[in-house]
């Protein structure tokens, strides 16, 4: 018979060693448990002075210049490369520590926005360079990233495609992620796109971005439409497409159905109209209007497929 933690006996237990923290955004998370969760990354072998993240880095210096964010790697000039095997360039080891050095300032001491954005830059390296001789290290990352994630109330978690608002968790394991899986494949790129935006102008949390993040939700959700009804993105009002769509058996169409997706509809186009990112606006989109938009759209997408 297997021994029961203690933990497993005593919830009150449990309670005291992992309390709920519930879901902060990035900056309001102290620069103490930042360190924290940097450290808990590089016990597990991620955020190490290597190629990865001294591609990640320099890829970020070079999109967002005007930051003036990584001073050093930027003084110290490069990506500079050795001679290679077989003609192909390898990434010199001199660029390691000065990418290691920005990377961990961004993380330690900038705002939100910035640092999940450095973050999807090295998502991408690992793809890229199926790091430690490998595939699948962007997956054993994610797995990592997503726990430390929950432990620490962080707001978002790494998606099948994109970092993703991170919601209730019964929101999370019954919509989101079933929804995100299905997404995956490649003929859902427009929609991955658009949702992957929404949900980066949603972190940065401004009432224009709250905008933004509203239309491009509408715009995601429209681009499936178009996907699943038409075969490809192009014409179509999302009532056309549901109308046709259940024409053709794509989307359901009982009664109770019908219902469910012309209210969800009707929803969607009043926030569009009055909070969207449209010239002249009604008046500016909020967090909770934007939060709505992206959970009604996801619950949408659900009940079609």
């Amino acid at each position: 018979m297997a021994f029961s933690k203690w933990t497993e006996v005593d919830k009150e237990t449990l309670g005291f060693l992992s309390p709920d923290l519930g879901i902060r955004s990035w900056n309001e998370i102290d620069k103490e448990q930042r360190k924290q969760i940097w450290q808990h990354l590089r016990n597990k072998g991620w955020f190490e002075a290597d190629e990865v993240l001294s591609a990640s880095i320099h890829k970020f210096n070079e999109t967002y210049r005007t930051l003036n964010v990584c001073d050093k790697v930027t003084n110290h000039g490069g990506r500079h490369y050795d001679g290679g095997y077989h003609g192909i360039r390898t990434a010199s080891k001199c660029c390691f520590n000065p990418a290691l050095e920005d990377f961990y300032f961004i993380f330690l001491n900038l705002e939100q926005g910035t640092v999940y954005e450095l973050i999807t830059f090295y998502i991408i390296e690992l793809e890229v360079t199926h790091a430690y001789g490998y595939d699948g290290a962007e997956k054993r990352f994610t797995k990592m990233f997503n726990e430390i994630s929950d432990q620490y109330g962080l707001n978002i978690f790494i998606g099948e495609t994109s970092l993703v608002i991170k919601q209730d968790e019964k929101i999370i394991e019954e919509i989101y992620k079933p929804v995100l899986s299905y997404l995956s494949d490649k003929k859902w790129l427009p929609v991955n796109r658009d949702l992957a935006e929404a949900n980066k102008a949603y972190l940065k949390a401004t009432e224009e971005d709250y905008s933004r993040c509203i239309t491009l939700t509408i715009s995601a959700l429209q681009a499936f439409l178009q996907i699943l009804v038409k075969g490809q993105t192009g014409k179509g009002d999302i009532s056309d497409l549901v109308k046709e769509g259940q024409k053709l058996a794509l989307i359901p169409s009982d009664p109770f159905s019908t219902k469910i997706l012309k209210d969800i509809e009707a929803s969607l186009m009043r926030e569009r109209q009055s909070k969207g990112d449209a010239h002249p606006k009604d008046v500016y989109g909020d967090e909770k209007t934007a939060r709505l938009a992206l959970n009604i759209t996801m619950i949408f997408i659900q009940h079609c497929i």
